[in-house]
């Protein structure tokens, strides 16, 4: 089995998606429209206005002296959202759309705003405390296509949270469509072994971590932290599922032969160079 690559990962934030502390305010020329005074309950009886831009694209929530304090985009995706290569939602039939939409609708928002309020807002006094500016934090969700075949089309849905500083987290999900129903497959069904089988086989794969750390993907291990992409599938831990790990934890691994002989065929994706090809 040739393992793409097994990483850890932190997401360094720009100043497009940036919180946490720093010396100067950032400046960005913006029209908003206030929509709810009091919108969210802060501790102290601090309260948050709700603002938004004037394409509907996020909201901001702002202390009364106007400070941003948290910035939530709206959903992007499933439709509208294209990459090279892959079939789009758009390119869909009507039906198919239709169970896609229903399981997203199902799925909802992978985050809470209340939460993510209260986080925000501790962060911001802590910047206080400290004699620095708070820069406001940024939440993201979208939903995009990964890879798809004549029979299968996958996406995955990507959550973007601040941690602190300028470091944030991603929560990555795969699911795989029937491409003429829209039905959803189990992640399980992609694999011609059993349930039980494909997960030790998966777990084996990497061959190289330590036992401890194999006991952790055990027990961590999701069928939606599955994700197919053209050139190889992987296996995406979110940060905080392995207690070993600081940060997020991936293995990708190429359609070799030993790959594609536990994948069920429907389930390959079309346009993938198997690891055998490119030696």
């Amino acid at each position: 089995m040739k393992v793409r690559q097994i990483y850890t990962s932190v997401l360094i934030l720009s100043l497009v998606f940036l919180a946490g502390c720093s010396k100067t305010p950032v400046q960005e020329e913006e029209t908003l429209h206030l929509i709810q005074e009091n919108a969210a309950s802060l501790p102290g009886e601090e309260r948050a206005d709700l603002w938004q831009d004037e394409h509907n694209t996020f909201d901001s929530y702002r202390l009364p002296d106007g400070t941003r304090l948290l910035t939530i985009y709206k959903t992007v995706g499933p439709a509208n959202c294209y990459v090279t290569g892959t079939v789009s939602y758009n390119d869909l039939s009507e039906s198919a759309r239709k169970g896609i939409d229903g399981y997203y609708e199902k799925q909802g928002l992978l985050y809470d705003t209340e939460a993510e309020l209260q986080k925000a807002y501790g962060d911001y006094l802590s910047c206080r405390e400290n004699g620095t500016v708070y820069q406001e934090r940024h939440v993201r969700q979208e939903i995009t296509p990964s890879a798809s075949n004549e029979t299968a089309v996958s996406f995955i849905t990507t959550v973007t949270l601040p941690v602190n500083g300028q470091e944030a987290k991603e929560l990555r999900l795969g699911a795989v469509f029937n491409r003429e129903t829209g039905a959803v497959y189990s992640n399980w069904d992609l694999f011609s072994l059993p349930e039980d089988a494909a997960r030790q086989w998966l777990l084996d794969a990497p061959g190289t971590v330590s036992p401890a750390l194999r006991k952790e993907m055990e027990a961590a291990l999701r069928p939606e932290y599955i994700l197919l992409f053209p050139d190889h599938l992987e296996i995406s831990y979110p940060q905080g599922t392995l207690p070993s790990q600081e940060y997020s934890y991936s293995i990708g691994l190429d359609y070799d032969a030993e790959l594609l002989s536990v994948l069920q065929p429907w389930a390959v994706p079309d346009g993938r160079e198997t690891a055998d090809s490119t030696q």
